[in-house]
């Protein structure tokens, strides 16, 4: 089984946020996570336009949009000018989830959903053949450096039963270290988004910790 990683950029060095993308295009990422929220759905505001396609210009990796946003449907086409691979819609902003997946694809980018913390995963049931990938929220959107929410190993668990052999990845999105990082995974998960508490530690070099997470999760048997 492989293990990945995707750095929030959302919790890097805003002044050297180049520099960064730079550094992780060689680390062996998965995909870069860069969160869009509107100041609607979520109380806060984080990356424009001109940062977005500054960062798809630069990487080598994939980028994961994570769209906090309400009416999604507005931004599809101009987040794939951008140069976007991911379009992450949450499914709390939208009653027509399948038209949404139509057009994210038919933009030339790869649909994911993702679900807040209280949103149950069973809502997800008829669309999984829609996504590439479902992100869930273990912490409440919005901020960054909250606490992981425990019963969301139980969330990732029945999720990954619920996907079964379908080619969807599951990312967990929310104050994940790197001993609750090994444990996501042998639930299931595919994918954890390294922010404060494992990509981006204070007074670390990123290089040193990407190591020190690599290390932790090999111990994960699964």
């Amino acid at each position: 089984m492989m293990y990945h990683t995707s750095p929030s950029l959302l919790c890097a060095d805003q002044l050297r946020l180049g520099e960064t993308v730079e550094l992780l295009n060689g680390l062996g990422i998965d995909w870069f996570h860069i969160d869009v929220m509107d100041g609607s759905f979520v109380p806060n505001f984080a990356f424009g336009a001109d940062a977005i396609r500054a960062v798809c210009s630069a990487a080598k990796r994939p980028v994961y949009a994570h769209v906090m946003a309400v009416n999604p449907q507005n931004h599809i086409e101009s987040f794939a000018a951008l140069g976007c691979d991911y379009f992450c819609f949450h499914l709390e902003t939208t009653n027509n989830p399948f038209r949404l997946c139509q057009q994210i694809r038919a933009a030339g980018m790869k649909p994911a959903a993702a679900l807040n913390p209280a949103t149950g995963v069973e809502r997800l049931a008829d669309l999984l053949d829609c996504l590439d990938a479902v992100t869930l929220m273990s912490v409440e959107p919005g901020f960054s450096g909250q606490s992981f929410l425990p019963f969301m190993y139980d969330k990732i668990a029945a999720l990954h039963r619920m996907i079964g052999g379908r080619p969807v990845l599951i990312e967990v999105d929310g104050g994940v270290n790197n001993e609750i990082a090994r444990r996501c995974l042998g639930c299931g998960c595919d994918i954890v988004v390294g922010g404060y508490f494992t990509l981006f530690q204070k007074g670390k070099a990123i290089s040193e910790c990407y190591q020190s997470f690599e290390e932790a999760i090999k111990e994960e048997k699964v």
